[in-house]
């Protein structure tokens, strides 16, 4: 049963007729095929939030995603618009540096590296300004364990988020990762990221990388088609298997 808290990519993985299904009951959800949009942006967002993005009635794609196949789709109702909110008085115009991701993800990458980069550059006091395609909800939860403040702002389908701390810093690095620690196997190391919701199986398996915990095992749910570049820019190899439902990605230095 799909609900509205389940990720898009765990309801593909169960109906994978749904990204015919999905853009037949609305446009929004063509860039489920998009070629990098289609694998980025379903690990990011839950039913609930990709109602939100695309601007329906969550209950009807709750309901639409549970369809029988080859029921008869519903007429897409229109769901709450996010209601506008004012900058609240932190936010500073300024102060504001803009980073724009949507050209990262177009070209296939993961844009948490840029956006952390650009938070540690950040003069003191300074605000970084981040818009995506859609509303970055796991990457708003991961910096408000750090201490980070968020105000949305929506322009059409795109969603800009201003990242501001109260105490002025800009530390990005005090957050403690996700999950369990990498452990020893054999001659090599191995890190389970399964059940972490993203960003966070990037980060653990980057601070690995970090840390020289090579050759190293990940063991995932689904394959990280976004390691991969990250995995090509350190020039290590790496090889895929799957097994028991587990995918397993071993990277290793050539």
């Amino acid at each position: 049963m799909i609900t509205s808290s389940t990720r898009v990519s765990d309801a593909l993985s169960q109906r994978p007729e749904l990204r015919t299904i999905l853009p037949a009951f609305h446009p929004a959800f063509a860039r489920l095929n998009h070629p990098v949009l289609g694998r980025v942006l379903p690990k990011l967002v839950t039913v609930a939030e990709a109602a939100r993005v695309a601007g329906v009635d969550p209950d009807v794609l709750v309901a639409v995603m549970n369809l029988p196949a080859g029921a008869p789709l519903p007429e897409a109702r229109p769901g709450p618009a996010p209601t506008p909110q004012p900058a609240p008085d932190w936010v500073t115009a300024d102060r504001v540096v803009p980073l724009d991701a949507r050209p990262i993800l177009a070209g296939g990458e993961d844009p948490l590296s840029a956006i952390l980069a650009a938070l540690r550059a950040l003069p003191p006091g300074g605000q970084l300004a981040v818009t995506a395609p859609f509303e970055p909800v796991p990457l708003i939860g991961l910096l408000a364990r750090q201490g980070w403040r968020a105000w949305s702002r929506w322009d059409g389908g795109d969603c800009t988020v201003v990242f501001g701390r109260e105490d002025g810093a800009t530390s990005v690095e005090e957050a403690p990762l996700a999950g369990s620690p990498p452990v020893r196997r054999g001659d090599g190391w191995e890190v389970d990221v399964r059940g972490l919701v993203p960003p966070e199986p990037m980060r653990r398996v980057l601070a690995c990388l970090d840390a020289e915990q090579l050759p190293l095992r990940v063991v995932h749910e689904r394959e990280p088609a976004l390691l991969y570049p990250q995995l090509a820019q350190r020039g290590l190899a790496w090889r895929v298997s799957s097994a028991d439902g587990a995918v397993y990605v071993d990277v290793r230095r050539p």
